[in-house]
């Protein structure tokens, strides 16, 4: 028996464990983007075929554990400690832990009557649309590019003066497009809120995350294995040597673009976060190589309510398969932890993915096919279940852009792009590969996934033309690219001084943008989740009844919104009684949320839970922070 399923890597949400993007942003790393790419296709398609990452058979396995009711738990793990498993992690707030072990130990506890069940452990990726060229020799600053941006204007009126960012014309779209400056006028956020970020980490050594972030917890550090060292001989304690750095800080960049969209500090240069004045939680689930054990994730959500944390943004995922016994138990163990976390007060905003696919009630994927790279297997996630958006209770986000701009007549030389040069900014009218809803704004991305299950969408920006780059869809924008002035077509925010995964670039002049500062332009519906957290996190600091009171003085967020409510036949309706006991447990506080209505492809609100038809145009109005 395999210890850890790496399968879920080859279903993941984005092509290749963060190493290279077909055809590249950059021209000169297109040929080591392309090769590295190969490398890590031949990896997947090794894992496809059962590889683990245990050395052989016999090697130690990661599995999950859960306890058929509560009052077994200790027995059972005690009986685990006695098989000659190592508990990794106890949850008991939903009668699961996770051990590693020999296979024995794995047989030994799914023969025992006091465990509903044990699985083996998955791993999960960044939910990123794109992957970015690696650069680990040279991260974050070592490899930054310098660029100047336009002058900025005058602020509009708001509740707030924002940093400078705000201001420069095309450069922060997406605010605009949830309501603010004008939603600055009732709140910019509380001190007494607090969201976590479970990602990469917060790379809180820069200038507009450090102020912000109350505590970093490293839950990597129970990684058993460790993914990144094991798959690719290369850890965050490594790059830490290396260059000097923090192991604990984000080696990934991912982490941090979110958390300075959520929080990034109100401190007069840059930019500010949607809600500048709320406080950041690292839950530190992944290093540099973006991927996350299962259990990590649960861990995470757990942890979050425990601490008090209001809301908790999650920009990882992929699919699990119900017919599998093993990947129907991680089902059922999300379902846990979310209802858990509910319970408590704390709200989970996730990323909904980057399939393209249409997700119905509880994840299920309702759709044939998904976004795939020219070249690469066809990947059919029909039947499967998304996680950890699609789970109930879960806000899940979907994507728009920008504005989908229109093909010309005629295009100057040097504008339409290469296969070395994908950043074009301008398409031809001639051009096989055309995109809907040219010249709309708000418009469904092309990669993001859709469907009933959305609970709402959030700008998470697309290329130009809102097609894929080996459709020649366009440039990011700035500041990849200037012909637009400062206009971005994907998202702008911070990233990690010490980022690997994601281009930095240094912004001028100052005092306008801090020196020797990391900011990134990216796109997915992981730039589109933590629009979605920000904006409950100015709910909740708008509206302090809403949240849950604590022990302790703690207090969490009820939330306003919520999944559809619907428990999937195929698993929840059959699934036994003990993770709802678990969570129903007595002192458990159950959370009141408001449902929140379906946002129709015109933008009027209905209590539907039906998928969009026609244009698939979904309304930013009910990010409104207002």
């Amino acid at each position: 028996m395999l210890g850890v399923d790496l399968v879920s890597l080859h279903r993941s949400r984005e092509p290749g464990l963060g190493f290279g993007q077909v055809g590249g942003r950059m021209r000169s790393r297109r040929v080591v983007r392309v090769s590295v790419l190969l490398a890590v296709l031949a990896v997947l398609a090794a894992m496809a075929q059962g590889t683990s990452l245990a050395a052989s058979k016999a090697a130690t396995g990661r599995y999950l554990v859960l306890a058929r009711r509560f009052a077994d738990y200790g027995a059972l793990r005690a009986e685990a400690v006695r098989g000659g498993a190592t508990v990794v992690r106890d949850l008991p707030q939903i009668g699961t832990l996770v051990v590693s072990g020999p296979d024995s130990v794995r047989s030994r506890l799914a023969a025992d009557q006091r465990a509903a069940g044990v699985a083996v452990d998955h791993v999960e990726r960044v939910a990123q649309a794109e992957p970015q060229a690696p650069h680990p020799s040279a991260p974050g600053r070592r490899s930054a590019r310098r660029v100047r941006v336009g002058t900025a204007g005058a602020a509009a009126a708001s509740g707030i003066v924002p940093d400078p960012a705000f201001s420069v014309p095309g450069l922060q779209w997406d605010y605009q497009r949830i309501g603010l400056p004008q939603g600055w006028r009732t709140t910019a956020g509380s001190a007494a809120v607090t969201v976590a970020v479970a990602d990469t980490g917060l790379d809180f050594t820069h200038s507009e995350l450090g102020p912000r972030i109350r505590q970093v917890v490293d839950l990597t550090r129970t990684e058993s294995p460790p993914i990144c060292k094991t798959l690719f001989g290369l850890s965050d304690n490594d790059l830490a040597r290396r260059n000097g750095g923090p192991a604990t800080t984000d080696w990934n960049g991912h982490g941090s673009w979110i958390g300075g969209n959520i929080a990034a500090a109100l401190n007069g240069t840059g930019t500010n976060g949607i809600a500048p004045k709320v406080g950041l939680v690292a839950l530190k689930i992944s290093q540099w190589c973006g991927s996350a054990y299962d259990s990590t994730i649960i861990d995470a959500f757990v942890l979050a309510a425990d601490m008090g944390v209001d809301v908790v943004n999650i920009s990882f995922g992929g699919y699990l398969d119900p017919s599998d016994p093993n990947q129907d138990l991680i089902y059922r163990a999300y379902v846990a932890a979310v209802q858990y976390a509910r319970n408590h007060g704390t709200v989970i905003a996730a990323a909904a993915g980057n399939e393209h696919a249409r997700v119905g009630a509880g994840g299920q994927v309702l759709s044939h096919g998904t976004l795939t790279t020219p070249g690469a297997p066809l990947d059919d996630e029909l039947g499967h279940f998304e996680v950890p958006g699609g789970i109930p209770g879960v806000v899940d986000v979907a994507a728009t852009g920008n504005l989908v701009s229109s093909p010309s007549a005629t295009c100057p030389p040097g504008t339409t792009g290469t296969p070395k040069d994908v950043n074009a900014t301008c398409k031809p009218a001639g051009d096989a590969h055309q995109p809907f809803g040219a010249g709309q704004k708000s418009q469904l991305t092309y990669y993001s996934n859709f469907g009933p299950r959305i609970d709402v969408a959030a700008p998470g920006g697309a290329r130009k033309f809102n097609l894929p780059l080996w459709d020649r869809g366009g440039t990011p924008g700035f500041p990849y690219t200037d012909a637009d002035q400062a206009t971005v077509w994907e998202d702008f925010s911070t990233t990690s001084n010490w980022a690997t995964q994601i281009d930095c670039f240094f912004l001028a002049p100052a005092p306008t943008f801090p020196a020797n500062q990391c900011y990134a332009t990216i796109q997915g519906t992981s730039m589109a989740a933590p629009h979605a957290a920000a904006a409950l996190a100015l709910e909740a600091s708008a509206h302090p009844s809403l949240r849950t009171p604590r022990r302790q003085g703690r207090a969490g967020f009820r939330g306003l919104w919520r999944g559809p409510g619907q428990r999937r036949a195929a698993v929840d309706q059959s699934a036994p009684a003990a993770p709802k006991r678990f969570a129903d447990r007595p002192g458990a506080r159950r959370a009141q949320p408001t449902r929140l209505p379906y946002i129709s492809p015109r933008g009027s609100a209905s209590s539907s839970r039906r998928a969009p038809s026609g244009s698939r145009k979904y309304s930013d109005e009910s990010l409104m922070c207002s």
